[in-house]
């Protein structure tokens, strides 16, 4: 007996510009859909983020098949929602792994046959569009506002959703253009506008045409005005200089489970600390700050899960020192289910960015509620 399949469907957009589809009727939509589904049947290895990954191509030629043609309902463009079953007619299940990564190189395949423009060259124009915005939005904001953010960004044309935690702290956000979403971590090569750097890429902004603002200089609270909450972004606590931080506690030897020592090259780093306690024990780490704001963009908490956004960043913590056993407890503790590959670790070739990154998609799924079945 099959296990249940978490995602039954496989959906897709195809959206043509509209002088690509200029003129088209349904007998040239018909032949695009089968195009597109010919060659996501040919696919059978994806770049992502640099590295080339072998996938099992699918069988959408023999699968059951939707597709709906309709307009957009602000830019009034054509495009076609294509929706497949996971399970095709043979009975076998179609692999949905990089599914949107497969969709841009079939995407790419079809433009360049037809002459069309590349598709990441319109993202890109799309990314360098989005970041002017955002750049020009923040150099005209007298004081520091998510809601105002938020609100100039609607005005320019594009849908903002804003991720905040249990404390209501924007702990991320994506900005949609079109048909096209876009996270804050994918808005140019500095990453000044991801959620956390948000504020400085604000105040450094103001500081070449205002009165510039030392880092000891708190940013002032806007007065409430009764009509729209403000929201504060806190601000790192600065070190007195007089003050000497305390090493880092040694962890409990565990079975099956080595503590592996910051390295030299994080003496100079600035570390982030967390106390914690799971089973009993009490764990005090400390990981890079870098590594931790990466891993804190990337992890997600899966619909309806009993866990916070702080419990997965915790078990990716865990993680990222090597705890494995001790990231397992806690995220059962917390609802989910599962275990860690016997061969999971950190590879050679893994910086502290990528490494943690792995440690938070990890721990997601490691939180995610795990389906029981029971028989009689």
């Amino acid at each position: 007996m099959r296990r249940p399949i978490d995602r039954p469907g496989i959906m897709l957009v195809l959206s043509p510009s509209a002088e690509e589809s200029r003129g088209w009727g349904e007998k040239e939509w018909h032949d695009f859909c089968w195009e597109f589904i010919r060659e996501m049947d040919k696919v059978n290895e994806v770049y992502y983020k640099g590295r080339l990954h072998k996938v099992k191509p699918t069988n959408l030629t023999q699968t059951q098949l939707f597709a709906g043609l309709h307009r957009d309902s602000k830019s009034g463009i054509l495009h076609l929602h294509l929706l497949g079953n996971r399970i095709d007619l043979l009975g076998n299940i179609n692999d949905a792994h990089f599914i949107g990564e497969r969709a841009m190189k079939v995407a790419a395949i079809i433009n360049q046959r037809r002459g069309w423009k590349d598709p990441m060259a319109i993202r890109g124009e799309h990314i360098r569009q989005i970041v002017g915005d955002c750049m020009d939005i923040l150099r005209g904001m007298p004081e520091f506002r998510w809601w105002t953010y938020e609100a100039e960004l609607r005005k320019r044309g594009y849908e903002v959703r804003l991720n905040r935690d249990i404390m209501n702290e924007v702990r991320g956000y994506t900005i949609k253009m079109g048909n096209s979403s876009y996270k804050a971590s994918e808005l140019g090569t500095d990453r000044r506008l991801l959620a956390s750097r948000l504020y400085r890429t604000w105040v450094q902004l103001h500081e070449q045409h205002e009165v510039p603002v030392t880092e000891d200089r708190k940013p002032a609270q806007p007065k409430q005005d009764g009509k729209s909450p403000i929201i504060p972004v806190p601000q790192p606590k600065k070190k007195d200089e007089d003050y000497v931080e305390s090493p880092v506690k040694p962890k409990p030897k565990e079975p099956q489970e080595t503590a592996v020592p910051q390295s030299v090259k994080h003496a100079e780093q600035e570390m982030y600390h967390d106390s914690f306690c799971v089973g009993g024990r009490d764990y005090d780490l400390a990981i890079p700050m870098s590594a931790y704001q990466v891993m804190r963009d990337a992890v997600e908490v899966a619909h309806g899960a009993a866990q916070t956004a702080n419990d997965v960043l915790r078990v990716a913590m865990l993680l990222f020192l090597n705890y494995v056993d001790t990231a397992t407890t806690m995220a059962e503790s917390v609802g989910g289910g599962g275990g860690v590959e016997s061969d999971w670790g950190r590879k050679k070739d893994d910086d502290d960015e990528w490494w943690a990154r792995r440690c938070a998609h990890k721990a997601a799924w490691l939180c995610k509620p795990m389906r029981r079945t029971f028989k009689r």
